[in-house]
Order: structure tokens, then sequence, then C-alpha cells
């Protein structure tokens, strides 16, 4: 399975994502802002990367951007923002994902970014 990192600032949310992606056979990692995940990227790639959009220090946006600058890694924005999905996608995001949504959902979508090439993203 893939391994996922989880980037955002609230713990419980974090928790909810690691148990049921967990429990689906991903391995999973997580940081609580986006710098922290950005120093990690420097020697660790994952396979996805779900991101918060809303975090204190660098938000999803810039977070996006930095990661797109680096790499092809497929990018699920996961966020409350209902009204974020061209910025989010503009800024390098892979998909856009509203809070609140089903498990399932979800790994429909982290299923779909993993399956598509490398250069479609």
């Amino acid at each position: 399975m893939a391994k996922i990192l989880i980037i955002d600032d609230e713990p419980r949310f974090r928790r909810v994502l690691r148990l049921a992606l967990g429990a689906s056979g991903h391995v999973i990692q997580e940081m609580a802002n986006g710098s922290d995940a950005l120093n990690l990227m420097q020697t660790e790639i994952p396979d996805l990367v779900l991101l918060d959009w809303q975090m204190a220090g660098l938000d999803g946006l810039q977070t996006c951007r930095a990661i797109r600058a680096k790499s092809d890694v497929p990018i699920i924005m996961v966020t409350s923002k209902p009204d974020g999905r061209s910025q989010a996608l503009a800024s390098g995001a892979t998909d856009y994902l509203t809070k609140p949504f089903s498990v399932d959902d979800l790994l429909e979508r982290i299923e779909s970014a993993l399956s598509r090439p490398r250069s479609a993203r």
C-alpha cells in the first residue's frame, strides 16, 4: 500500500485519518504544520499527501506550492473551505475534498490519485 503524509494542525482529525487509512493498509506519517512537512520531504517523499488548507504559519496553499516546486507527488487538499477548489488546483493540488466527507470517498480519491501516471499529475 501507499505511504501517505497527513499535514493538518488538528490532532483529532489526523488521528481519525491515521486509523481509517491504516486499517486500509496504508503507512501513515503525520505533520502538524507545513514547515515540518517540507523539512521531512527534503529526505523522504511520500506516495501521496493529504493537506489541510487552514493552518497557522504556512497555510495549505503555500505548502502545496512548495511541495509542487520539488515533487509531482499527488496532493489532495482536505479542508473545511468549500469555495477554494480553483485556488487549490491552481496551486498544484491534484484533488480537493471538503470536510466533512466519508472515508469511502477519501479512499476512492486516494486510489484514483495513486493510479494516475506521474506525468498527468
